[in-house]
């Protein structure tokens, strides 16, 4: 059903839109995994991924997350920072509520004149989403979730807010002799993010993401699960640079519009094989003590070198009510380092 109201308002293609602190991650676990997470549950970073996943939340839990950048860009990141709360309450028969807040520090940039001499320096500002959800059971395997988002961004001296919904459903298929989760979600659908008017404006990064979860162990001291996602981007109906196509055109005779279109993912292209994100990941308990997690990410348009580029890799260690997970993704920067990321989850 969502996935039938999405194609109806497909709006595809990717790297043209704003807020990009909405795809800056939700959780290392999810990190560790690849961002295959929209059919997992239970778990209060669900909220990021899937918000249908809210629904399987049993305890209350509340995450907070922090990446420091300075690893990977050295002294220009001064002051660039991403961090995360989330929390969630359940209420039995009904449902569960969560609530979220994002913060992107821009970093802090060398004002000068006419010389390279630094007259001052000059931050860049602080970026949030505040976002609201609620998830609760439709029937015995079918959950439902939407989360409901105020974006802020600062641009220079200018701020400009938007406003977005996420809508997220998972369907537990329990008949066979491993148990598989089939989860779906469309993210950021919601108002552009203006900083002067209509032309100074940017649409947020609307996806679709489709997800499975295979249980293959579920015992009192052994979990294992491989998961899956594919994401599509969702941001445009057409191709609206008229110039710039007309342009591409003339220069390339042999390509034609179409050709052009289904290259840059715009419309239903955006469900093409070549221009969704491909996630995998596998995740491990010994008990419910620790926890080793691998991942697997391929992102259309970024062409990287080396197969290890691609993976993602952590571990959780839990103790009592406390749970510290850390992640290691590819960061990029000029040494292609590691990006480090850490997260303490509790639990009451």
């Amino acid at each position: 059903f969502l996935i039938t109201i999405m194609v109806s308002h497909v709006f595809a293609g990717a790297g043209r839109t704003g807020a990009q602190i909405l795809e800056l991650g939700g959780g290392t676990r999810a990190e560790a995994l690849g961002e295959a997470f929209s059919a997992v549950s239970g778990d209060v970073t669900s909220i990021f991924w899937n918000p249908g996943g809210l629904a399987n939340v049993e305890e209350i839990q509340t995450t907070l997350a922090y990446t420091d950048y300075s690893d990977i860009f050295g002294e220009a990141s001064e002051g660039l920072y991403y961090a995360l709360f989330a929390g969630a309450i359940p209420f039995s028969e009904y449902g569960a509520f969560g609530a979220t807040l994002q913060v992107q520090g821009q970093g802090v940039i060398d004002v000068t004149t006419d010389s390279p001499e630094v007259i001052r320096q000059e931050n860049l500002g602080t970026n949030w989403v505040l976002a609201l959800s609620y998830a609760d059971s439709i029937s015995k395997n079918l959950y439902a979730g939407m989360t409901g988002k105020v974006i802020h961004q600062v641009l220079g001296d200018y701020g400009g807010n938007a406003y977005a919904v996420d809508f997220g459903a998972q369907y537990n298929l329990n008949l066979l002799p491993i148990p598989i989760t089939f989860g779906t979600a469309i993210q950021n659908m919601g108002t552009r993010i203006k900083f002067k008017d209509e032309e100074q404006s940017d649409p947020l990064p609307r996806k679709c993401k489709i997800g499975t979860s295979w249980s293959f162990i579920d015992t009192e001291y052994h979990k294992f699960r491989i998961v899956a996602d594919l994401t599509a981007a969702i941001d445009k109906l057409k191709e609206d640079d008229e110039e710039g196509i007309k342009l591409y055109l003339e220069e390339h005779p042999d390509v034609t519009r179409e050709e052009l279109e289904a290259d840059r993912g715009v419309g239903i292209n955006a469900f093409r094989w070549r221009n969704m994100t491909k996630s995998v990941g596998a995740e491990y308990w010994f008990g419910s003590i620790l926890a080793l997690r691998v991942g697997y990410k391929e992102e259309p348009g970024i062409v990287l070198q080396d197969f290890a580029d691609h993976l993602t890799y952590g571990l959780g260690l839990r103790i009592m009510n406390y749970q510290v997970d850390y992640a290691a993704t590819p960061g990029g920067g000029p040494d292609n380092k590691s990006l480090h990321r850490l997260a303490l989850l509790l639990r009451f």
